[in-house]
């Protein structure tokens, strides 16, 4: 489905969100809403998308072709080292380094704090997004009420996303200044530390354990939990917040499928886990739209 407004008038730009017809071009998947606050659009894709060993699943909120978060899954076989094969689930939002042939398992996302940053992920965007706003949502813990180090909370769906919450983003070589190496942007961790330990010669003592999870575990193939994120879309210095729907279908391996994202168009404004728009209301905002339209070619014509 595909909209086309052609008017040369500022006025009919303003008398109708523009962002909507841009928004309904992708096919099928893709659907927008008009919210409630500020004229802003919730766009969302519900395609569902499988991570299998050592896959990754890109998500691009703004369709500009960069990607802003990865949901990855690593298998590292430490045998070699008198150690276990371990697999885990992690979200990345700058880094194309994991556990498949040829990567590098012992790289870091970059940001504060971070003194090895790793590969960036790899496409054409022409402005690229801040990853050190980038985080995930998280909930508090004994040792830290802002939730620092905490894995990513498993949110159900209809949980609020946007200001006010707590978000963080660790997988670094410096936790909290103490010069301990963490990875806690885990959604599922089978790791504990082997890798950085039997891999990279990291002692134990120098490994931090995150808190509150990992968790995506211990969830059945039935259960969709959803990831609350945060970023900074081509650098804007503005903060969008967004969510992605993640099903986990064989625990024991690490994999499942993303099952759809969607964010909220509107810098600082939240949204619920998992929220799509109703069919009757892009309906109703598209009929809004073409009234709007219509109403001012009659103003024009009637001026004519």
């Amino acid at each position: 489905m595909k909209i086309q407004l052609k008017s040369n008038s500022s006025a009919a730009r303003s008398a109708l969100d523009i962002r909507l017809a841009g928004y309904l071009t992708a096919a099928g998947a893709v659907t927008a809403t008009l919210a409630t606050e500020a004229n802003a659009v919730i766009i969302g894709n519900n395609t569902v998308q499988p991570f299998g060993i050592n896959g990754a699943v890109n998500i691009d909120f703004n369709k500009d072709g960069q990607t802003d978060f990865q949901i990855d899954h690593d298998r590292v076989d430490l045998t070699a080292q008198n150690g276990p094969v371990v697999n885990y689930l992690q979200i990345d939002k700058n880094d194309i380094n994991g556990a498949s042939p040829g990567e590098n398992p012992l790289a870091f996302d970059p940001g504060p704090g971070c003194c090895f940053a790793a590969t960036p992920f790899s496409d054409g965007a022409s402005a690229r997004n801040n990853a050190n706003n980038s985080a995930y949502l998280v909930t508090a813990n004994v040792d830290h009420a802002d939730g620092l180090g905490s894995y990513p909370s498993a949110l159900t769906a209809g949980t609020s996303i946007g200001p006010g919450k707590l978000f963080d983003f660790q997988e670094g070589n410096n936790f909290n200044s103490s010069g301990k190496i963490i990875r806690a942007n885990r959604l599922i961790d089978q790791d504990h530390g082997q890798v950085d330990n039997l891999l990279g010669g990291t002692p134990t003592a120098s490994i931090q354990t995150p808190y509150n999870g990992p968790n995506f575990a211990s969830l059945t193939p039935s259960d969709i939990r959803y990831l609350g994120v945060k970023m900074d879309l081509n650098g804007t210095g503005q903060i969008n917040y967004g969510w992605i729907g993640i099903r986990i279908t064989n625990e024991a391996d690490a994999t499942g499928e993303v099952v759809g994202y969607g964010y909220e168009t509107a810098p600082g404004v939240g949204l619920l886990a998992g929220q799509v728009p109703e069919p009757t209301t892009i309906i109703s905002a598209l009929f809004g739209g073409m009234m709007a339209v219509g109403m001012f070619w009659r103003r024009l014509r009637r001026r004519s």
